[in-house]
């Protein structure tokens, strides 16, 4: 009989590609995830992994060990959920992630929602971008997450992961305020505001590469005067007159002030923000009511 805890391990070292990642993913210690894959080894009596440098390599046993793995573990996820589901009342605690502005505009409500609807149902949020809170689920750190996705980068793609679209939301550009002669009214085209100087954010490397991807789809590099990892420091850049950004609209417009927000033409710019849960796991009472009160709460959002 195999441990389905080593087994997460080695799916999770195929995922990480080295044992100190992996531990961190885990919160667990470097040796500690040796020592589980090391007696994983003995319980399948075959060679799992192979040592290249400071990563492993995984061998064929342990490549088809990982690929039941996520039914293995799909399928324990949807035996909760079933047995769950036989309570006639949602009780128990629910672990929520969600990135900052999905926090804001759509957990807050959802969890006072859940907590008027669902009086013995607790809702935990911890903060955190799509790339810890997808890692989170799979670890079952967390239970749901809200994540993003650009439609100018690559989409999430998880075997063990689902993700339910809660809302589209454009991208849009921030200029100064109207006393800008050199600012257009209505929708904008970035061709036209290849001369300007554009700010963008430090540590948010998807948002960073979405505007530079924009800007070279309308034919230039964007000259990047000025950097930040706090919003509020940009928009009061833009309303300085000190350049032009490109932000979501659920982190745009609780921040602008003077600032004019615009859409932009002739290219599609848009943010997906979803629910993601563990495969198996969608019918869990907490989670579906928790996910039904989310898809309210983006309702009105927009």
């Amino acid at each position: 009989m195999y441990d389905v805890r080593r087994l997460r391990l080695l799916r999770e070292l195929a995922r990480h590609g080295t044992i100190a990642a992996t531990a961190e993913a885990c919160n667990l210690s470097p040796s500690a995830v040796s020592q589980q894959l090391a007696q994983l080894e003995r319980e399948v009596r075959t060679q799992l992994l192979v040592r290249d440098g400071r990563r492993v390599v995984l061998t064929e046993a342990a490549r088809v060990l990982v690929a039941h793995t996520e039914r293995v573990l799909a399928e324990l996820e949807q035996a909760r959920a079933e047995v769950a589901a036989l309570s006639t009342s949602v009780r128990g605690t629910v672990r929520l992630s969600s990135f900052p502005s999905a926090a804001a505009a759509l957990a807050a409500p959802a969890i006072a929602a859940c907590r008027t609807s669902h009086p013995d149902l607790r809702v935990l949020l911890d903060e955190a971008e799509p790339e810890e809170s997808i890692s989170a689920l799979r670890t079952r750190g967390s239970d749901l997450a809200l994540v993003y996705e650009y439609n100018l980068l690559p989409r999430i793609r998880d075997k063990g992961i689902t993700l339910q679209p809660l809302l589209q939301e454009p991208l849009l550009v921030a200029l100064p305020p109207e006393g800008d002669a050199a600012a257009p009214a209505g929708p904008v085209s970035l061709t036209d505001l290849s001369t300007r100087p554009w700010i963008a954010p430090h540590s948010d490397t998807a948002l960073r590469s979405v505007l530079e991807r924009a800007c070279q789809a309308a034919g230039f590099e964007p000259q990047l005067d000025y950097t930040s990892d706090d919003y509020t420091v940009i928009m009061s850049l833009v309303q300085a007159g000190l350049g032009l950004t490109l932000m979501p609209r659920l982190i745009a417009e609780p921040l602008a002030t003077d600032v004019r927000l615009c859409e932009v033409s002739g290219l599609q710019l848009s943010r997906t923000v979803s629910v993601a849960v563990r495969a198996g796991s969608e019918s869990e009472p907490t989670i579906t009511a928790l996910r039904a009160a989310l898809r309210e709460a983006a309702g009105g959002a927009l």
